[in-house]
């Protein structure tokens, strides 16, 4: 009912004050979060995402559910985390974004993935499921790249299931948005 909506509305207000961005929308899960990013970037079957295969299945399954194809970058053992070389060495014409997985609450090298995200103008989605409130040079992991994904079920918040899409993009928030709540924006 209406009180119920309230409740959520409420939930994603306070998420987007703590990490100081624009937008917050809750999907039903993190997968459902990451495949509402990734649907924003509009990818035709067959375009590809960069990403890390020391994830969860919600990862790829995001990208292979807009019928795009998962690359999978080297990663850096000392980190869990993607390496940023690699992840530059794989980019094509059919890239068309970068999912960075922050990995048991340590942030991937951002700076690193952005600077190749500008370069090659592909949005950088971030990951932050296993990350929650972890911080990156004095910034909240899922405010540095483009969009920011979270899961608040079963992993580190009990909270039986759901997720968390935060941006300060609003073209990307409302396609996700649409994406997400079957055509609608709000």
């Amino acid at each position: 009912g209406s009180d119920s909506n309230k409740k959520i509305e409420e939930f994603e207000n306070v998420f987007a004050r703590i990490h100081g961005v624009k937008y917050a929308f809750s999907t039903d899960s993190g997968t459902g979060a990451l495949h509402s990013a990734v649907a924003a970037v509009n990818p035709e079957p067959g375009d590809e995402i960069i990403t890390t295969p020391v994830t969860d299945v919600g990862t790829v399954l995001g990208i292979m559910l807009q019928n795009a194809i998962p690359i999978f970058a080297d990663w850096n053992p000392d980190t869990f985390n993607t390496n940023p070389a690699d992840v530059e060495h794989r980019i094509n014409e059919r890239t068309k974004a970068i999912i960075a997985v922050h990995m048991y609450g340590n942030p991937c090298d951002m700076d690193s993935l952005m600077e190749i995200g500008r370069k090659y103008k592909i949005p950088v989605i971030e990951d932050c499921s296993h990350a929650h409130l972890a911080e990156y040079k004095g910034k909240l992991v899922g405010t540095i790249g483009d969009m920011g994904c979270f899961s608040i079920g079963a992993k580190l918040i009990t909270a039986g299931g759901g997720g968390m899409f935060i941006s300060n993009n609003e073209t990307f928030t409302r396609q996700a948005i649409g994406f997400a709540r079957k055509g609608s924006e709000y």
